[in-house]
């Protein structure tokens, strides 16, 4: 979510460079494809992958979240005779560029969903493979759809994340204060909640928090498949003037405006008594704020109902990648029903497989509103290019959290930004 113009301008480069060097063509295979049960189908045979090299590579989230993804490809190596690891690089985006654009692409790397229309544009990407992924069904259609470019399937997600309402329950219960489920409720909570000392609702300044309310009147940025600019309308404009409110009358306060790097970091430091985050502040929390108590519930519905986003990021194999096959293995297995439990097992984030769901929630049950939202959940990606319309977005949303902005002029700016992108 973050640095979206540099990435739009090294995509633009990269596209340019693998225009060059061929066609990359490979058969592509709907989501549907793929066989039932969670073993895996078998693009190598038994003893194919003895001695075979791999690399994944991808960014650091945290030491243990590396260690434990390098654990669950020892644990491939052993069972195959690969010789795969991890390689957790700073300044990812820039270094994966740099390793497509030069002919030399890991075996496997992360993809985030907003950049796969990106990367599947550049023809950087191999779609998967029939039979290469087991039971695709039993993957949320949501994240399969993040990772469908043009009805093509690129890539199986390794996990993801929602949004929800994280809370204090000690502050609300001293306040008198009921979990909120309406915006209604959210407005008079953060009403009642905000103190001298204490906001009531810590969120960022950007379309990730704003657009979940839209969702929730019915409406988005754009319409579904990204061809037309939808902003312009009452419905948004009534989920914008709402946030603005709640801004403009200090019961929702930014980051920034706590001396907050982020809303986890507001929240864990008793800025604010509520946040909209994702189940990613969970290890913050224990990391960082061990002492602080904490819940979550669903975010509050709308005049039109539910609705957050889910941000994923999928394995993606290069589209000339030196070893497809084993590329394809070593996927496989950390993304089967067997390893997406034991990866997500071991952190926050959450299967992307509604068969293991139940499994996942014995051992975190207190992050199941942010696995509740999967059945909602919109894809956090866009179209090529799109990086720049989020940026007019956001400017112009700290415009008017900053006093001198206003959602006409929010919603004017984005559409034209949009339609420069989509054709009016």
């Amino acid at each position: 979510m973050r640095n979206l113009r540099r990435w739009v301008a090294l995509m633009g480069a990269l596209v340019l460079v693998l225009a060059a060097c061929g066609d990359g063509d490979t058969a592509a295979t709907d989501p549907t494809d793929g066989t039932d049960g969670t073993e895996t189908t078998g693009v190598v045979g038994e003893g194919e992958l003895d001695g075979v090299e791999l690399q994944l590579m991808g960014f650091s989230s945290s030491p243990a979240e590396d260690e434990a993804l390098t654990a669950l490809i020892e644990q491939f190596n052993t069972e195959t005779g690969a010789n795969a690891t991890f390689n957790p690089v700073p300044d990812y985006d820039t270094t994966l560029q740099a390793a497509l654009a030069g002919g030399e692409p890991p075996d496997v790397f992360y993809v985030d969903s907003l950049r796969l229309p990106d990367l599947a544009a550049a023809g950087a990407l191999q779609p998967v493979p029939e039979g290469a992924i087991s039971d695709p069904d039993d993957i949320y259609p949501s994240l399969r759809e993040a990772f469908t470019y043009e009805g093509t399937w690129y890539c199986p997600p390794k996990d993801f994340s929602t949004l929800g309402l994280v809370y204090d329950p000690a502050v609300l219960e001293a306040a008198g204060v009921e979990v909120p489920t309406t915006w209604e409720e959210l407005r008079s909570a953060a009403e009642t909640l905000t103190t001298e000392g204490q906001a009531g609702l810590v969120m960022g300044v950007e379309y990730p928090r704003w657009g979940v309310f839209m969702f929730q009147n019915g409406t988005a940025l754009t319409d579904e498949d990204v061809s037309q600019m939808t902003l312009d309308n009452p419905e948004s404009i009534a989920a914008l003037e709402y946030i603005a409110d709640l801004y403009q009358n200090e019961l929702a306060v930014s980051p920034t405006k706590v001396d907050a790097g982020w809303a986890g970091e507001a929240f864990g430091q008793g800025k604010a008594a509520m946040t909209i985050e994702g189940n990613w502040i969970a290890g913050a929390m224990d990391s960082e704020f061990p002492e602080k108590e904490w819940a979550v519930a669903p975010l509050p519905e709308g005049p039109a109902g539910p609705g957050t986003f889910a941000f994923t990021v999928c394995y993606g194999v290069a589209a000339n990648a030196a070893n497809p096959d084993a590329s394809w293995a070593l996927v496989e297995y950390l993304t089967n029903a067997d390893g997406s439990l034991a990866w997500t097992n071991a952190f926050n984030v959450m299967p992307a497989r509604a068969s293991v769901r139940d499994q996942w929630l014995e051992g975190h049950p207190e992050l199941a509103p942010f696995l509740e939202g999967a059945d909602y959940a919109h894809p956090w990606q866009f179209v090529p290019q799109f990086g720049d319309v989020l940026g007019v977005f956001t400017e112009n949303a700290q415009a008017i959290v900053d006093g001198g902005g206003s959602v006409d002029v929010l919603v004017e700016e984005t559409t034209a930004a949009g339609e420069d992108v989509l054709g009016g």
